[in-house]
């Protein structure tokens, strides 16, 4: 059992050193080809370096300019994509919010009339609804802005001429007019302190209270 057992356990250590020389060889053959084709094949992230600055150019090579030009070729694709055919929608603009979302109707008709319907004309039409739906919000605003000037203008036209028919009416008044009025309002002022002072000394006899002029009516 003991000689079984020793031949079962030497197998098993000598299946384990072949599989490990097997993950070391395997690991060389992967940096060597690392090694080898990372120097050719430049990353994204350092073509984006490179091409903002950020880092030193080594050495150009004819893989390294290859790549270089076709990532700026990919950036200026996607910029084109993103303006769409023609200038940029953020751009357009007429005279007036009116003449403005005449043209963007336009543009979004023609995009959506592009065939084959791209991702593109998609977009185009899409950024030209947006704007076109700002401008519409903006004509709104302007029109609620105009039709409250037109109300305060009014307004203030009202008050003005209500001044000035009464600053015309004490102008045609005469002395003695006005001195009736003045002796009129001063009645009228006494009547209606009268009429404070009972209606006080009336609730105060009604809980008790004793009758003391209050401090209201000898301002009055």
């Amino acid at each position: 059992m003991s000689l079984v057992k020793a031949t079962g356990n030497g197998m098993s250590n000598f299946t384990a050193s072949i599989k490990a020389v097997q993950r070391k060889d395997a690991g060389q053959a992967y940096r060597r080809h690392a090694e080898y084709f990372l120097p050719k094949t430049p990353s994204l992230n350092d073509l984006e370096e490179l091409l903002l600055g950020n880092k030193e150019k080594e050495k150009d090579t004819p893989e390294l300019s290859a790549a270089i030009r076709e990532f700026q070729q990919m950036e200026k694709q996607s910029i084109m994509d993103i303006k769409g055919p023609g200038i940029p929608i953020q751009s357009i603009g007429g005279p007036t919010p009116e003449k403005t979302i005449e043209l963007l109707e336009k543009v979004r008709s023609q995009a959506l009339a592009e065939t084959p319907e791209t991702p593109q004309h998609l977009l185009v039409a899409a950024s030209a609804t947006s704007k076109i739906r700002q401008e519409q919000a903006q004509l709104t605003l302007n029109e609620m802005a105009n039709r409250q000037i037109k109300i305060e203008v009014q307004r203030q036209k009202d008050i003005e001429s209500e001044v000035f028919n009464r600053s015309m009416q004490v102008d045609f008044q005469t002395p003695k007019v006005l001195e009736d009025d003045l002796q009129n309002l001063q009645a009228k002022r006494l009547k209606e302190q009268a009429i404070a002072k009972y209606s006080y000394q009336v609730h105060l006899k009604m809980y008790g209270f004793s009758d003391q002029q209050p401090s209201f009516f000898q301002i009055a």
